[in-house]
């Protein structure tokens, strides 16, 4: 219900200590969350670039996700140069994934987790809409 491929740039440098960071992120994920489908990190061909290839059951786990200590606390800014999200939604039949959906957020949402709402909103491309 929440499908997203990450790029992200590297600062020169921080290789090492983006990759212990990721591996600390992606050992907390898998073992404390429920909700997370796949959590997974690759290095790209271009130097200094990685990609995350991340799927949640639904938005509220995406962002608990974002709140989570082991998340949040991580230096992010020491060693990402950049960062570019896209939502995917699966071609039918041709991914086991869920099709990405953006719901209103439950009224007993907390609101550290709302707030993520707003910070990294799960955006519908028009089009999808005509495949679906």
């Amino acid at each position: 219900m929440a499908t997203l491929i990450v790029r992200l740039k590297v600062r020169p440098g921080k290789e090492a200590q983006y990759e212990e960071m990721i591996t600390d992120l992606v050992d907390n994920t898998l073992a404390k969350e429920t909700e997370v489908i796949r959590y997974e990190y690759w290095k790209g061909q271009e130097p200094l670039t990685w990609y995350a290839f991340l799927s949640f059951t639904g938005k509220v786990g995406f962002f608990t996700h974002q709140d989570a200590d082991y998340h949040r606390n991580q230096p992010y800014d020491e060693c990402i140069e950049s960062m570019q999200r896209e939502w995917l939604d699966p071609v039918d039949s041709a991914s086991p994934l869920p099709r990405t959906q953006n719901p209103p957020l439950p009224a007993s949402t907390p609101a550290a987790i709302a707030e993520w709402e707003s910070r990294s909103p799960i955006q519908l491309a028009p089009w999808w809409q005509g495949r679906r």
